[in-house]
């Protein structure tokens, strides 16, 4: 097919397929006849792949390059291709207004979580700075001690991960190695999550309101 057809077919316009090509992204079609270059089944799919790391993981477009590297790099490994896609579409947060103390108390908090959990060891830096840098705008803002709710997110951390794991090996044993599927289901099972846990607050929120009553009391 053309490029005007698979435009039609992915719903992507013919200068963002463009795009792509020059930002190597998108793999270049074969050329045909004259100078007309042809695409295939292939290029729908890294299309579809790209938009949906895009649109629905938020992605730019540096991460999904490395994203589509780290699946070149590592063809049999989904573990391998989970842990180098995790470290590339990894986004530092920034916060300029800690203070020294706000600082080393967020980094005991998280330090005293990181070995409860027996993860001390195996955290990467980039992640256990990101959690330094959420916590200290935490506690500069003056909320209270967050370390039973921290407790409870790594509960469900560790639950969702050893879930995730489980089905990449349970996927693997009967149908062989998929890195994609492996690595797209954790870029987008981050997504999915943030939005079930949005709608878990508010029906927790609709729960707590309604057995208060009109008045607020219990």
């Amino acid at each position: 097919m053309r490029i005007g057809e698979l435009a039609e077919r992915t719903g992507v316009p013919a200068a963002t397929i463009k795009y792509y090509l020059r930002e190597h992204l998108l793999q270049a079609g074969a050329h045909g006849e004259g100078n007309t270059v042809e695409y295939g089944p292939e290029h729908v799919h890294r299309l579809t792949l790209i938009r949906a790391l895009s649109e629905t993981a938020g992605l730019s477009v540096a991460q999904i390059g490395e994203v589509l590297t780290v699946l070149a790099r590592h063809p049999e490994s989904a573990f391998q291709a989970l842990g180098a896609t995790l470290a590339a579409t990894h986004r530092d947060p920034t916060f300029s207004l800690a203070s020294e103390g706000t600082t080393e108390a967020a980094e005991r908090t998280v330090d005293q979580l990181l070995n409860e959990y027996g993860w001390a060891e195996v955290a990467p830096p980039m992640y256990r700075d990101a959690l330094v840098t959420a916590l200290t705008a935490f506690y500069r803002l003056g909320n209270p001690d967050p370390q039973e709710v921290l407790g409870h997110y790594a509960d469900a951390a560790a639950a969702l991960a050893s879930a995730d794991m489980e089905a990449i090996a349970e996927a693997t044993k009967i149908e062989g190695v998929d890195v994609e599927q492996a690595v797209t289901a954790t870029v987008l099972g981050e997504t999915v999550f943030a939005a079930l846990r949005r709608i878990a607050h508010i029906a927790a929120s609709a729960r707590t309101q309604a057995s208060q009553g009109p008045s607020g009391t219990i």
